[in-house]
């Protein structure tokens, strides 16, 4: 009786039909050394997170988009609230006890000042902000924009509540001597909505705080890794 017939070996792993899968460390090499530093960061978070980094890297993600999405009406409302303080007061040459108006006293043109820098500023920012969002391009590129932002917010919100608080003990100051008439009434409608804007100023240097430092981790994180 014949034996049964045989089916040939398997090819090896090295031979043509079957080419052997170079090192997975040779590979992520190759992939490392086409990318840039902040696509290595990305890289690096995500490994970072080990089992399911892909679910907390999209936490991460959304919690980024909620914190960009805070910072801009953050933005818009210190913008507002600017805008209406610099209006209403510079609308305030009413008749008073002696036909005042906010040009006579140092203190009114202070805050008249402060609150149109920061108007500015704001708006700036939100122009940036559409800037990005439309052409994909910044106007202030990183890292000096996470600089910039620091340094102005701060200074800025000190600004305004110095300001604020100087106009609001002038008018607390006259009031207590001759009373309340409209031009006092106007400039205390301003020096809250000043206080209201610093609010706003206020938090978005929290914001940036936040990011300035998180970037600085981040970095740090990059150079322990590479």
């Amino acid at each position: 009786m014949s034996s049964p017939e045989r089916s040939p070996p398997p090819p090896p792993h090295n031979t043509p039909e079957r080419p052997e899968s170079p090192e997975p460390a040779v590979t992520a090499l190759a992939v490392a050394g086409r990318l840039s530093l902040d696509e290595l960061a990305v890289m690096v978070s995500v490994v970072d997170g080990g089992e399911g980094g892909g679910r907390v890297s999209r936490k991460a993600e959304n919690g980024l988009g909620a914190v960009m999405r805070a910072a801009l009406g953050l933005r818009v409302s210190a913008a507002l609230l600017c805008l209406v303080s610099f209006s209403v007061m510079v609308a305030d040459n009413t008749e008073g006890w002696a036909g005042d108006s906010f040009g006579r006293y140092s203190e009114y043109r202070c805050l008249v000042s402060v609150t149109a820098i920061a108007f500015g500023y704001s708006a700036f920012h939100i122009y940036a902000k559409v800037h990005h969002v439309i052409l994909k391009k910044y106007i202030i590129r990183s890292p000096i924009n996470y600089y910039f932002d620091l340094t102005m917010d701060h200074i800025l919100a000190y600004l305004l509540i110095a300001a604020s608080s100087v106009a609001a003990s002038r008018n607390d100051l006259w009031m207590s001597r001759f009373g309340s008439d409209e031009f006092m009434d106007m400039a205390n409608v301003s020096i809250a909505i000043s206080f209201l804007a610093f609010v706003a100023l206020a938090l978005s240097a929290l914001i940036s705080a936040h990011n300035f430092f998180r970037r600085s981790s981040g970095v740090t994180s990059q150079m322990e890794h590479l």
